[in-house]
């Protein structure tokens, strides 16, 4: 018996494993479950041999990981079929997924920015079609991918719509794509650290716009962040032993650059409270100022 745990953050590349799964599958009516429940019939077909293949396969989808330990606890010992488990949600603290090996673990979070590039413009030229680079950039602006409400099937989506045009351009991009466009702290710090002052700006335009009542909020998440990184370079602490998920965003500054950092987001959020200054004010400059650490 094989097991695996199957989780990320991109619901399409996920989506597109179970079903290239399915596919392996010749006679699915004998050798083929997908369920969200563990039955009297799971166990039925788990102890049964497979009929006219050499496996059969147990999809079992759940939220969190601890709704499957009936089902790992019944197949430690005897199983005769292959089984894949889908989860949304998972506590890698936990005893059950400490269960898993490493190579019986598949994850699908979302692309890197350079996967996406290449898989935008791939299914652009397999369509026949041109973009601007005016255009593609405010395309990835719109959909904005990595928001937490975005996914490669929104992606596709807009592509489709898109690709209906031969000839992509900004006025096309905004008349066509859905504004998916909001502030993204993941992206901020990244811009922060490429010193990209255009598209810095732009975000904090956004912030303003879309919560000028919670700067603080934002300046704190932005704290949160070097304060992580204080920890793990002047403690030795890793993000497991912070109990923090591996999808926070590091910067990957010295203990001296991100106490820097600390200071002048501290001084930001403290002259905010005494009414000094203007949050959105504020917010650009310490921004700004983040952009011009140096070592010393």
């Amino acid at each position: 018996m094989l097991k695996y745990l199957v989780y990320g953050n991109e619901p399409y590349l996920i989506d597109k494993f179970r079903k290239e799964i399915i596919s392996t599958v010749a006679t699915p009516e004998f050798n083929l479950m997908d369920t969200d429940e563990f039955t009297e019939e799971v166990q039925q077909f788990i102890d049964q041999y497979p009929i006219f293949e050499e496996r059969k396969i147990l999809i079992f989808r759940v939220n969190v990981l601890k709704e499957c330990a009936d089902l790992l606890e019944y197949v430690s010992n005897k199983s005769k079929a292959n089984i894949y488990i889908f989860c949304k949600n998972v506590d890698k603290r936990s005893k059950l997924f400490k269960i898993f090996k490493s190579e019986e673990i598949k994850i699908y979070d979302k692309l890197s920015r350079e996967r996406l590039e290449q898989s935008v413009m791939q299914y652009i030229k397999k369509a026949q079609c041109e973009i601007t680079t005016e255009a593609y950039k405010r395309y990835l602006e719109l959909t904005n991918y990595y928001s937490d409400d975005a996914n490669l099937y929104d992606v596709h989506h807009s592509l489709e719509r898109l690709c209906a045009t031969k000839k992509i351009t900004r006025e096309v991009v905004e008349q066509i794509v859905t504004n998916n466009e909001t502030e993204n702290i993941y992206v901020l710090i990244q811009l922060i650290l490429e010193k990209k002052y255009v598209e810095m700006f732009h975000q904090a335009d956004l912030i303003v716009k879309n919560q000028s009542q919670n700067i603080i909020g934002i300046l704190s998440l932005l704290l949160r962040s070097y304060r992580i990184a204080y920890k793990m370079k002047v403690g030795g602490c890793s993000l497991q032993e912070l109990g923090i998920t591996s999808r926070t965003l590091v910067p990957p500054l010295s203990g001296n650059m991100c106490h820097k950092a600390m200071n002048v987001i501290d001084e930001a959020v403290n002259g905010i409270k005494r009414g000094r200054y203007k949050p959105d004010m504020i917010l650009k400059v310490t921004l700004a100022k983040l952009c011009h650490l140096e070592e010393t």
